[in-house]
């Protein structure tokens, strides 16, 4: 038996490329107006660090995704998908870019310092992500491995772990250190979209399997949703700010090398 929250079962789901149409791609143009003009190097980077992340959420989130998919963790509505490659619908695959664009756009919307500083490259706090990030990846491995009402969560862990592991490994330090702006930017845009799931899930947009999800949904969200949203967001944020982070600390080392 499948999960779903349907107001009217005579009534056609609005196809994915809709539900973007009407959801996503405006929110997402507004904040790619309200973005402010920075100097002409942060742009450069800016530019360049978006678009890694959105061809890092390409490559690292379609094998997952089409495993889930493949697996039956969900599904789509009759009428919802128009095409599809390696059993993602397009609309997906859209949604893995504006995500990933649209955390971006509010991140340099509400702006965020990216200057390296002396003690950024301090053990504990790289250590204990890196332990965070393992601990994710073998715990969710295994839940994911079990078959059972787990696997979406524990797909979903083990997806994140080796992203944690690795971005907090190399700038733990400075994001110990200026917490506010990539949490206040992770958090933000993801709420806007838990809210649109919620309502694509009651809408039948997307079903969720019953078998293979935990069945905790807090205001009717899955657990499993809410966590997805979050991390992808947490993780593109981190990686927008770390990568000016690095740049940065390699502009003083070249100043200090040739002074």
């Amino acid at each position: 038996m499948l999960f779903t929250l349907c107001c009217e079962e005579e009534a056609m789901p609005l196809p994915y490329l809709g539900f973007h149409a009407v959801f996503t791609l405006p929110v997402l143009l507004l904040l790619w107006y309200l973005t402010p003009t920075y100097d002409a190097t942060r742009r450069r980077r800016g530019a360049l660090g978006l678009a890694i992340l959105v061809a890092i959420a390409f490559t690292y989130t379609t094998p997952w995704g089409s495993y889930m998919i493949t697996t039956g963790v969900w599904r789509y509505g009759e009428g919802v998908v128009t095409a599809s490659l390696l059993s993602i619908p397009a609309g997906e695959y859209l949604f893995f870019g504006i995500q990933s664009l649209t955390v971006g756009f509010y991140l340099y919307w509400r702006g965020f310092d990216p200057s390296y500083e002396q003690g950024d490259f301090a053990l504990a706090p790289r250590i204990a992500g890196v332990v965070a990030g393992v601990t994710l990846f073998g715990g969710g491995l295994w839940m994911a491995l079990q078959r059972s009402s787990w696997l979406y969560l524990g797909g979903l862990l083990a997806w994140v772990g080796p992203v944690v592991a690795l971005q907090w490994a190399v700038g733990g330090g400075y994001l110990v250190r200026r917490p506010r702006a990539w949490i206040e930017a992770s958090l933000v845009p993801t709420i806007y979209l838990w809210l649109i799931d919620r309502w694509a899930i009651g809408q039948g947009l997307w079903i969720l399997s019953e078998q293979y999800t935990t069945g905790i949904a807090p205001f009717g969200l899955p657990i499993e949703e809410i966590l997805f949203f979050l991390s992808a967001g947490v993780m593109t944020v981190t990686g927008l700010v770390l990568f000016e982070w690095v740049l940065d600390w390699n502009d003083q080392r070249t100043v200090a090398s040739g002074s």
